[in-house]
């Protein structure tokens, strides 16, 4: 199997299991990891302990962890898509779901070196962070 590849299967392999800490563990010690939006967790993370230390928590204080189907791997050299679907229960007791995700990683010798988390902003707001939308 392409190394990147198999890096990417087992992130995800992991991440499907709500094995959150061990995925983690597989990004560099100067990844940079970010998750698209202008939510509270889409700041940029830098280093695998920062985003273990924000997302690790965030993750188990969901009521019902997000369960997460990877769908397709697609690479391409050095990076690797993931497309996947979750859902879960988030800490606001709200129904968390993400339709579709798409996790676009780099990885180094057999590292994810970076990562960008593509979810809709609004279920992270609403069913992670508790936030409500309302008419502008």
């Amino acid at each position: 199997m392409n190394p990147t590849r198999a890096v990417a299967q087992r992130y995800m392999d992991l991440l499907c299991t709500q094995k959150f800490s061990e995925a983690f563990d597989m990004l560099s010690a100067q990844a940079q990891y970010r998750i698209i939006g202008t939510t509270a967790v889409s700041a940029p993370m830098i280093g695998r302990d920062t985003v273990k230390a924000t997302l690790v928590p965030a993750l188990l204080s969901f009521q019902k962890p997000p369960e997460l189907t990877c769908h397709e791997i697609i690479v391409e050299h050095d990076r690797a898509v993931c497309l996947a679907s979750g859902e879960g229960v988030g800490p606001s007791g709200l129904p968390y779901a993400q339709p579709h995700y798409a996790m676009v990683l780099g990885i180094e010798n057999d590292e994810i070196v970076d990562a960008i988390e593509f979810a809709d902003t609004v279920a992270v707001e609403v069913s992670l962070l508790g936030n409500k939308l309302v008419p502008a």
